[in-house]
């Protein structure tokens, strides 16, 4: 019995020295009008370099938290289409969270007819329930494929044998422009195709093709991205030539 006793006291004492070595940030992004904006982008920087140490995006009604933040100094920025993007400094509270109130952006204003203010890339955003990452803001390099910039978004983790963890699911299929070019195996287009052909990337649950195909919703869901070619390289004139051109330089 004491032994127990140790065993669940120490777990106990483990869980809350965990739990004091991260925290959480919450709050509400909001207009000048106090009207939550949704699926506004929170980018949480590393000072310095501006690396990019958590993210999160608002809910309908403008709400948002992010847990599990190690205790560190980071630079929040929050950007929403037609908004200026906004940075601050957020440092670690004394407890286990931050509430940081409301946080008004400013929209975009145009003097003389000229905007003074240039909108940046919006680096990813919910759509009803699908996250979409602009890949051509996380700068795909020559060379690389699509593997690689997956490794640079929020929330995506690849894998050391190629397999794609989306949100804390594991991927299985990447469609390219909505339809199925690389079979079921998900790493045939994340490990052939060029970055600099994607333009958007987008992660969602679909449904199982059981499902699909008899029209009844029998609960299965099945992580899934959709790749969204660049409007010159659509899969009409991709080719194989830059499928082989992505496999050469692997």
């Amino acid at each position: 019995m004491m032994k127990i006793l140790f065993f669940a006291g120490f777990l106990t004492l483990s869980a809350l020295v965990a739990q004091a070595q991260t925290f959480t940030i919450r709050g509400t992004i909001s207009d000048d009008q106090n009207t939550g904006l949704p699926g506004a982008t929170l980018l949480l920087l590393h000072p310095n370099d501006s690396t990019m140490l958590g993210f999160g995006i608002t809910t309908p009604t403008g709400n948002f938290e992010v847990q599990n933040l190690q205790r560190r100094n980071y630079l929040m920025r929050i950007t929403y289409i037609g908004f200026v993007t906004r940075y601050l400094s957020v440092a670690p509270p004394e407890g286990a969270a931050l509430d940081m109130g409301v946080l008004k952006l400013e929209t975009e204003r145009t003097l003389l007819g000229e905007v003074v203010v240039a909108q940046e890339r919006v680096h990813m955003r919910l759509r009803g329930d699908t996250i979409e990452y602009d890949a051509l803001a996380f700068n795909p390099r020559p060379n690389e494929v699509v593997e690689d910039v997956l490794r640079r978004m929020p929330g995506m983790e690849v894998q050391s044998d190629g397999n794609v963890v989306a949100q804390g699911e594991t991927v299985s299929r990447v469609l390219v422009n909505g339809r199925e070019f690389f079979g079921r195996d998900p790493r045939m287009a994340t490990q052939n195709l060029p970055a600099d052909a994607i333009e958007r990337v987008q992660v969602f649950d679909r449904r199982s093709e059981q499902a699909q195909f008899t029209g009844i919703d029998d609960g299965e869901r099945e992580r899934t991205i959709n790749l969204e070619l660049r409007e010159n390289r659509r899969i009409g004139t991709f080719g194989n030539s830059s499928l082989a051109y992505g496999t050469e330089n692997r």
